[in-house]
């Protein structure tokens, strides 16, 4: 020639993943119900990249943005919750269409409140294409536990196992198992809560240089108000990462390659949500990612704003 964007770093494509889909409360029986949610945008990131191919082109470029999600849930017995859906994005570049990235994901979740926790499972099984061709499958099952505690707290534990496959790169195929713990903290119920979490990672590449360790930090805070006779919600988050390689990689120069790749990365976002109407909303956005890295391809900053009209029902 991937994100969770036109800044499109795959990885960030895919962090979505391990988010949880499926409510984390349990209720009485209920038939099924049905979600659906459809947003158009335009996108402009001062660095379009590909991070998992440690590819950056130091130039901007604007693009056009599509998802769309559908989702069924069913409670067939008391506390019992199944989850289903399917979401699709793309993005459409007005110069670097080489970069175009379409993911299709597929995911479902059981969920049993057994009073004292709530335990689930979440399955994700997605297939990224790069400018119309298949550039990776992506599959992750992760076990998690739950808790409310109170009005004002709420845990979540999970691990996650991943088998990805980059089409055309073996050597980048890889298997990955990942401890995440999350807690959210509710200062005002919904309208205000802050969330904090970590994530221990291990990843085992077909490669020995693709084989890494790291430790994922996040921080987010969420607020609900009222401006213009409607309920906005401001998002605003930080994470970071400390990515340790196992093995010396052949492009850290001076040669013979001695050194490890260690990577630092810090993403900072803000949202805001603005309703417009019953059905219709709007996101503003704005993410600065900063990727440090003694892997010259992979030692770049971005900058990434956007704007998405969108419909749900």
């Amino acid at each position: 020639m991937r994100h969770l964007t036109n800044s499109f770093r795959f990885a960030g494509a895919f962090a979505a993943l391990a988010a949880p889909v499926c409510a984390q409360e349990t209720g009485a029986t209920t038939g099924p119900t049905f979600k659906f949610e459809g947003r158009l945008g335009a996108e402009y990131n001062s660095n379009v990249a590909v991070a998992d191919l440690d590819t950056n082109t130091g130039e901007g470029d604007w693009a056009a943005t599509i998802n769309l999600l559908a989702e069924a849930t069913l409670t067939p017995v008391d506390k019992l919750t199944l989850r289903g859906g399917y979401d699709f994005s793309q993005s459409l570049h007005q110069e670097f269409d080489a970069f175009d990235l379409a993911i299709h994901r597929g995911y479902a979740e059981i969920a049993y409140d057994f009073d004292v926790a709530t335990a689930g499972v979440l399955g994700n099984l997605a297939q990224a294409n790069l400018d119309g061709d298949e550039y990776l499958t992506y599959t992750q099952v992760s076990p998690y536990l739950s808790k409310q505690f109170g009005n004002t707290l709420f845990l979540r534990g999970a691990y996650a196992a991943t088998e990805k496959e980059f089409n055309g790169r073996p050597e980048r195929d890889a298997n990955s198992d990942a401890l995440q713990l999350d807690a959210y903290f509710f200062l005002d119920g919904v309208k205000r809560y802050i969330v904090l979490g970590g994530k221990a990672t291990e990843e085992d590449a077909n490669a020995d240089e693709f084989d890494y360790k790291s430790g994922t930090f996040k921080a987010r805070f969420v607020q609900r108000f009222d401006a213009m006779d409607r309920e906005m919600t401001f998002r605003l988050g930080a994470e970071y990462e400390d990515r340790d390689y196992d093995n010396p990689h052949p492009d850290i120069l001076p040669l013979p390659a001695t050194t490890s790749r260690s990577d630092k990365r810090t993403v900072i976002d803000t949202q805001l949500d603005i309703p417009l109407g019953e059905r219709f909303f709007s996101e503003i956005s704005y993410r600065y990612g900063n990727y440090s890295s003694n892997l010259l391809s992979a030692d770049y900053n971005e900058h990434v704003g956007a704007i998405k009209i969108g419909v749900r029902y």
